[in-house]
């Protein structure tokens, strides 16, 4: 079997949930015996370094560019007239887009496989600068496809109430964690010095992702007992440094980028884990801050519940006070916190990337 990917997700993200997905499913393909694979780099700007892959594998190399806010229009440009070579010279037998493409409806000589990752741009439109582009891509790429594959049964009920797709066009696989137990002992180890016992928050601060919520409860209930740690989402905005500047914290509320080796030590060493998101399409960080021992904390709604099980304490993340005592029952609780630590590695083993591998074949398979 042979499999084209192009570069679609790879040209909008350095690091991500969707171009990790990518990453992961076409290298572990990349190893089974009987699949090819062909992947179209073009210009991009993703770190996950693919086109180092050995085994089974066509590259058509691209150039790693920055991340400038007008060549990138230039870019895609040349990206579209490039691929539309690559996709009429190889040979594969299925294409997977890597994101939604308007032009899908073009790429037709073989079978199409999309995936669909969640629904933020329908139900949270104004908060991305992009939202009505996706929505359109999205549209006809679900319209091209012969296979859809959701990543939760929340994305795939959102998919069917949405776009009225019928439910046997449909196929959940789940997501995995990629991170590893590390060597990293502590923090400061990982290049970061942090003199408090933290709670952690990952990832980007879009208002759907409600960490204002987590900001205020932390402000206002347990900043003279931890520090708050926020990994990646970019540097914190003026009207959140205009608050954490108010509340005479700026030593306390910490911004830190890194590697996943960075990432690993924090989950590691937290006191707990905050995702007080409003929506998601899976949540990975869940699985991550499971896999490294680190108590979950997170709202109880979209596929969160779905993917935490009994192994996070679940909130409702309109209500300051439920997230509060949430962090409360972590506090008084040791016992609590063990458990949940233990449930947590019991629930990431579920989650794996051979069973995801396994289940995306046979999807392939069945529209060969």
């Amino acid at each position: 079997m042979k499999l084209l990917y192009d570069h679609s997700i790879f040209r909008l993200q350095r690091y991500g949930g969707i171009s990790r997905y990518f990453y992961e499913l076409i290298t572990r393909l990349s190893s089974q015996k009987d699949t090819g694979i062909n992947l179209f780099e073009g210009f991009h700007i993703n770190e996950y370094g693919l086109s180092g892959q050995k085994n089974n594998f066509n590259a058509y190399r691209g150039f790693k560019v920055p991340e400038i806010k007008y060549a990138g229009y230039t870019f895609e440009i040349i990206n579209k007239l490039w691929f539309n070579q690559v996709y009429s010279k190889s040979d594969f037998d299925i294409y997977h887009p890597t994101y939604y493409r308007k032009d899908l409806h073009k790429f037709k000589k073989k079978p199409v496989v999309l995936t669909v990752h969640d629904m933020i741009h329908e139900l949270y439109s104004s908060q991305f600068w992009n939202s009505k582009w996706v929505i359109e891509s999205k549209k006809i790429s679900i319209d091209v496809a012969d296979v859809i594959i959701c990543v939760s049964e929340n994305t795939k009920k959102d998919l069917i109430r949405i776009y009225d797709v019928p439910e046997n066009k449909i196929k959940v696989v789940y997501h995995a964690s990629s991170m590893q137990l590390s060597e990293v002992s502590t923090a400061s180890e990982a290049g970061c010095n942090i003199k408090k016992p933290y709670i952690l928050y990952v990832g980007d601060r879009r208002k759907y992702k409600n960490f204002s919520l987590l900001l205020d409860a932390y402000i206002d209930n347990f900043s003279n007992k931890f520090d708050l740690v926020c990994f990646g989402g970019g540097g914190f905005n003026k009207n959140e440094l205009k608050i954490i500047r108010k509340s005479n914290l700026s030593k306390n509320i910490i911004h830190l980028n890194g590697q996943d080796k960075l990432l690993a030590s924090l989950y590691k060493n937290a006191f707990c884990f905050v995702f007080p998101s409003l929506y998601e399409g899976f949540g990975i960080p869940l699985l991550e801050a499971m896999a490294m021992g680190c108590p979950v904390i997170a709202s109880n709604t979209s596929s969160i519940p779905e993917v935490a099980g009994k192994a996070a304490l679940l909130f409702d993340p309109i209500s300051k006070g439920s997230l509060v005592d949430a962090i409360g029952i972590l506090e008084k609780s040791e016992s609590k916190k063990k458990e949940l630590i233990r449930l947590g590695f019991e629930r990431e083993k579920k989650f794996n990337w051979d069973k995801a591998i396994s289940e995306t074949l046979d999807i392939y398979r069945s529209i060969l």
